[in-house]
């Protein structure tokens, strides 16, 4: 098919909104289904007027998605659309979620991951990571899901903007909720060969005995990649045993999870070898690669001290400790890079329901984190893995805790308000080895970050929102933080913390049952970012400043009770406002690494006699790679992915082809000289999947 241009993406999606807004409402459609031991949310715009693709599947009693429920852009990815999907690694299910783009770095353990509001994951962690409720972003922020397979994700939540005050580090543009599947009688497993020499394998099974249930997890991925040395094999386990009382006032229970892989890294291309010779390695990266094991245990409690009170507190402890050989150009060092993160936290929310004198229903939040963070961080120069000359001998420790309160309130049945204060404090101290130079965290005082919003449903099925908001960003794990350079020479300490205003506006529609849509309006401001000072000394002062903004739509069809048409399309502009001293040539330029204009659109048909049909395009277009933009622009790519099978009483067989048109793209770009990674040609892959 060739490169799509993004008009005709464009238009597309604006023809389907306009297809929708149009008609008259269709008669609603009831739709069939068998009796399943846990129950199938199906697709669309939930009761919250959050946009949802696929169905959750909840265990138990019939519940609504636990989205947050805030007056700014929420997506919701169901069990339908994840746990048949055919990935190397599950950040790349958000390639599916509407107003991100995925950057596929494909250098073994480091894999790659999602980026969304302008904010480019290689350089910043965007959002906050949640599994069941525990914060998962290790070493530098980055955000970690390689323990979960999709087989076991019940749904993914993500939470755009700066209005949501649950969290606080890497809350930058919004976050990510994780939720795996719970409880219920139930077993489920699927099996896959493919293209590649790629194996897949994972089971999960859910038992339940009167008061105890029980739900156990394994999973394993081998494969050998696109490019020579790309090998992988990973595998994972989980278990988790919960109590609850026959009043069901308190549930109490553990989550265990263990993991390891082992990936060879490809390393990157110049321009024409990408071109003409997709399938290499790097010569320079032969031996490139690594290891990464994880490890996390969580307590987990619920109680309800009366129908409109109750209390969930959560405890954990986990570890990620990874060794990665990485050479990154021609003629360079290998660089063994060693990084070992102990976690320790808890996480407390207080809600209570109630009717004031100027509400008619008002919920109210109070909640507290802590985590404490124990890290090594060594690199070493080396030679085809062999250790020569130690570069790196970081021991660093960071402690924070936060607290906020949040009001939401029905006014009238046409007016809501909602308000939030979040606070978070930092701690911590920072050794260099290699330098003797030990040094406590300079002080950052208090972070206040004020949150507000409004929704207003003028007519049933159709909801304005806005929302303002302030987040906050640091250094992740830079001694900079800790006033000393990488070198361990002592630099200024009179530095503070970057601020991040944001605000949305938009409108949620749904004006019949077979339609979804969403429209908003976005701008995002950093100020006091982190810059060197020009005048060669290492010192850092506040005196960056970026601004983001950018306009989103989201649309959901069901035009037959057998089909449903999805789409999204989002423009983002990302600029240096000032860029800082030393930095002049970077005024106005655009952020590298951020595409301006991202599209999805899918079809996916279930017939009731189990025969189906999954098809949805991917886009997203060119992006600079340097920040003075005086490259050209490299990266983008439209693919066509198909997948179609038949669904038996208890057995599903399936057949998936990626990248249909067989398109030769880069799916990711981050040095114009020798920084292009290929991505995978044409691939075939079949599956089974049995439900018990």
């Amino acid at each position: 098919m060739g490169r799509l241009h993004c008009k005709a993406s464009c238009l597309f999606v604006f023809w389907m909104f306009l297809f929708g807004a149009l008609w008259l409402p269709m008669t609603a459609m009831a739709r069939e289904g068998k009796d399943a031991p846990r129950e199938t949310l199906s697709s669309g715009e939930n009761a919250r007027g959050h946009m949802q693709i696929g169905d959750i599947v909840v265990s138990g009693e019939s519940v609504q998605a636990d989205a947050a429920d805030l007056p700014t852009s929420v997506d919701v990815l169901g069990s339908s659309e994840i746990e048949n999907q055919n990935v190397n690694f599950s950040m790349e299910l958000f390639r599916k979620m509407p107003g991100t783009y995925y950057g596929d770095w494909n250098q073994g353990v480091i894999s790659g991951t999602f980026s969304m509001r302008g904010f480019d994951a290689n350089h910043d962690a965007p959002a906050t990571l949640i599994v069941d409720g525990i914060p998962h972003n290790f070493g530098y922020g980055r955000m970690d899901i390689q323990p979960v397979f999709p087989l076991e994700i019940e749904r993914i939540e993500l939470v755009k903007g700066t209005n949501d005050p649950r969290y606080g580090l890497q809350n930058i543009a919004g976050n990510v909720n994780v939720h795996t599947k719970r409880g219920g009688n139930f077993t489920e497993g699927r099996f896959l060969v493919g293209s590649f020499n790629t194996h897949d394998a994972s089971m999960i099974s859910g038992r339940e005995n009167g008061n105890i249930s029980q739900t156990y997890f394994v999973g394993y991925r081998q494969s050998d990649g696109y490019r020579d040395n790309s090998e992988l094999k990973k595998g994972a386990l989980s278990g988790k045993w919960f109590y609850e009382t026959d009043d069901r006032r308190l549930s109490a229970g553990i989550i265990a999870r263990a993991f390891g892989m082992d990936a060879n890294a490809p390393g990157y291309l110049t321009k024409e070898q990408a071109k003409n010779n997709p399938t290499a390695a790097a010569p320079f990266a032969e031996t490139d690669g690594g290891e990464q094991e994880n490890r996390h245990i969580s307590l987990h409690m619920d109680y309800g001290f009366r129908p409109d009170t109750y209390w969930t507190i959560k405890a954990y402890a986990q570890n990620l400790s990874r060794t990665r050989w990485a050479t990154f150009s021609p003629g360079g060092d290998q660089w063994e890079r060693v990084l070992d993160d102990d976690q320790y936290g808890l996480v407390s929310t207080v809600s209570h329901e109630t009717a004031a004198a100027w509400f008619q229903t008002l919920k109210l939040d109070w909640g507290v984190d802590y985590q404490y963070q124990d890290n090594i961080n060594r690199r070493y120069v080396a030679d085809n893995r062999e250790r020569i000359q130690t570069a790196r001998n970081w021991d660093f420790n960071q402690s924070y805790w936060g607290t906020y309160i949040q009001a939401d309130g029905s006014v009238t049945e046409w007016l809501r308000l909602t308000g939030g204060l979040r606070l978070d404090r930092f701690d911590g101290s920072f050794e260099n080895r290699l330098d003797e130079q030990k040094t406590d965290m300079v002080s950052l005082g208090n972070i206040w970050q004020p949150k507000v919003g409004v929704v207003v449903t003028p007519v049933s099925g159709y909801r304005l929102y806005a929302n303002w908001g302030r987040s906050f960003q640091i250094p992740a794990s830079d001694p900079v933080l800790y006033g000393q350079s990488s070198g361990g020479q002592l630099i200024s300490r009179d530095l503070s913390y970057s601020k991040n205003d944001g605000w949305e506006t938009g409108i949620r529609m749904s004006p019949a049952d077979w339609m979804t849509a969403r429209i908003a309006y976005w701008m995002q401001t950093a100020t006091d970012e982190f810059r060197p000072k020009a005048d060669g000394s290492g010192d850092y002062i506040n005196a960056g400043e970026t601004e983001r903004k950018g306009w989103d739509m989201t649309l959901e069809l069901h035009p037959h009770p057998w089909v449903t048409l999805w789409g999204s399309y989002s423009r983002t502009d990302a600029t240096y406002t000032e860029p800082g001293p030393g930095r002049e040539d970077r005024k106005g330029k655009t952020i590298e690494n951020i595409p301006r204009n991202i599209g999805k659109i899918g079809l996916d048909l279930k017939h009731p006699h189990g025969f189906f049909v999954n098809s949805w395009l991917e886009y997203q277009a060119d992006y600079y790679v340097d920040p003075q933009n005086l490259r050209s622009k490299e990266g983008g790519y439209s693919l066509v992915n198909l997948g179609l099978g038949y669904a038996f009483e208890t057995v599903t067989v399936g057949f998936d082809i990626k990248n249909v048109m067989d398109e030769t793209y880069n799916a990711f770009v981050w040095n114009s000289d020798w920084g292009f990674g290929p991505g995978p040609e044409r691939s075939y892959y079949g599956w089974i999947k049995f439900a018990l």
